[in-house]
């Protein structure tokens, strides 16, 4: 017996010796990210931004989370089933997953941040599409108690949610921030601070802060460190020891981000399509995401776009085939509305049923361009300017508008191409007449798109109590959301073309950090050359 122990040692030693040297990516490492704007909490019930999601998205695990295909993949549920008309929908979490100061995730943490975000006094920023559940918006409106909402605990490990309709898309609701978890006990310890310093915030994610100082907020020096998770259990196990969110750095970086990818000092970057592709030939990975619509954003609050009128007019003598020529990516498809291709209602695309939302060319809309001038006491059109990425294809389907606009509106209108910062700040700034515009879905349910369009929302695209409203009293059927969409046609705000990607792109020294339609960032299965 004797004589096979020595072979199988070897045997054993050699098998870990290739295990750790691998393809030369190893766990363990520290992973950076460049966070785009600051981060004021990181309470999930009530952080809004960008910036705060992606941190929220690796501190925190909501039932759910959205893969980096779209797809609605277990968080803290193992498992979830349905009745047979989508709605109540039974949740089993995973027993042994903890919060970061050892107690116990159950499913009273998911009532309680669920009660409390239909708090009016929570302010939770996406309160809308928790309207879904059975009772939500009597309870909002303080008409019945929080204890009569549709969301109960079976058991520790067991949720039930009820539902006001069917609505076989809710498990993707549930990843988003304000379905996460809250500790109830821990909430109502924190006195008023919960979620704004690192100090008054318990996580249950599969990273955790460093330590009580390591979200820094000192100007100049804002950034947040993390570290694995020894509490977390989840599916995979969590490879990466730290990460480091970056709030303040170096603006360098950015003028030059296939540079800071490949020095290893940024290790993921959303870039246009020209630098992915510069990016790919220096060694990086490109992952991208079939999430977005490119198409013509007008600002309703610059002052020769503030008549409804005068952006039908721009909309509609467009030459909506001549501008689908101009795109050199020939697997990008013609948009059928504002919706991306990774957006889903009842478990298919969202245009499946072949619904085309976008104003229709019609060239008799020239007709009315002399009452038009009247009545804003014009002598003729406005000249507007577009800005634009500074790309080719980009000012070349800029041109296209201009083309249009002056063979038959008998004015000149410029372009104004920008580096991608630049043009991200002016919209933000509000500070243009048109743009050509990538809207990014920022999830996979319409009510994320429809969101984008809110007041409150950032950049602001449009400041429209009325579609608030609308946004507001959404009944979460297919007929509510396309009513939100043609008051948005019919405004003429924004005017789909194609569908259009995402695309992120990871530094040579990395490997399987994968982004997600919801703007989120999994770091779980990351690894690091040495």
């Amino acid at each position: 017996m004797q004589k096979y122990i020595f072979p199988l040692l070897f045997a054993l030693l050699l098998g870990a010796m290739l295990a750790s040297c691998g393809d030369g990516f190893d766990k363990d490492g520290t992973f950076t990210y460049l966070l785009p704007q600051n981060v004021n909490t990181l309470d999930p019930q009530t952080a809004s931004g960008e910036s705060s999601w992606i941190v929220i998205s690796s501190v925190f695990e909501g039932l759910c989370r959205i893969d980096e295909d779209g797809q609605v993949v277990p968080g803290v549920a193992k498992k979830w089933e349905s009745n047979g008309d989508n709605t109540e929908f039974t949740f089993y979490l995973r027993g042994g997953a903890k919060w970061s100061d050892g107690t116990p995730v159950t499913a009273d943490d998911f009532v309680f941040a669920l009660q409390r975000a239909l708090r009016p006094e929570t302010a939770t920023p996406s309160v809308d599409d928790l309207f879904v559940l059975k009772g939500a918006r009597q309870v909002y409106n303080k008409e019945i108690p929080e204890s009569s909402l549709g969301v109960w605990a079976k058991d520790e490990l067991t949720l039930v949610v009820a539902l006001e309709k069917s609505y076989a898309d809710f498990p993707a609701l549930t990843a988003g921030s304000h379905y996460m978890p809250c500790n109830r006990a821990y909430f109502e310890e924190s006195a008023g601070h919960y979620g704004l310093s690192s100090e008054y915030l318990i996580t249950n994610g599969p990273f955790t802060f460093s330590s009580r100082y390591s979200w820094v907020t000192d100007a100049g020096k804002r950034a947040i460190g993390l570290s694995r998770s020894s509490n977390y259990k989840g599916p995979h196990e969590v490879r990466p020891a730290a990460l480091n969110f970056l709030i303040d750095y170096d603006d360098a970086l950015l003028d030059d981000p296939v540079a800071a990818l490949v020095n290893g000092n940024a290790d993921i970057l959303t870039l246009s399509s020209t630098l992915a592709e510069q990016a790919e030939a220096q060694g990086c990975s490109v992952q991208v995401l079939d999430d977005a619509v490119t198409g013509l954003l007008l600002n309703p609050r610059a002052e020769a776009l503030s008549h409804a009128s005068t952006r039908e007019i721009f909309f509609k003598t467009l030459d909506r085939q001549s501008l689908l020529d101009r795109r050199e990516d020939k697997d990008s498809e013609e948009a059928m509305g504002i919706m991306p291709n990774c957006v889903v209602w009842n478990t298919s695309r969202y245009y499946a049923d072949g619904a085309r939302l976008y104003a229709q060319q019609d060239d008799t809309v020239l007709e009315r361009v002399p009452a038009l001038l009247e009545m804003l006491e014009l002598e003729q059109m406005p000249a507007i300017s577009v800005i634009c990425p500074d790309d080719p294809e980009s000012v070349d389907i800029a041109n296209g508008f201009l083309i249009s606009w002056n063979s038959k509106l008998g004015n000149a209108f410029n372009i104004e191409p920008l580096p991608e910062e630049d043009m991200k700040a002016r919209i933000a700034s509000g500070d243009y007449d048109a743009a050509l515009y990538t809207l990014r879905a920022g999830g996979t349910t319409p009510y994320q798109v429809l969101k984008s369009f809110e007041s409150t929302s950032y950049p602001s695209l449009l400041e429209d109590e009325a579609f608030d409203a609308g946004l507001h009293s959404l009944s979460f059927e297919l007929a509510s959301y396309r009513s939100l969409e043609t008051s948005l046609m019919d405004g003429y705000i924004f005017y789909p073309l194609f569908t259009d990607k995402t695309y992120y792109v990871t530094s040579p020294m990395t490997r399987g950090i994968a982004a997600a339609p919801d703007v989120s960032i999994n770091f779980i299965t990351a690894k690091k050359k040495g």
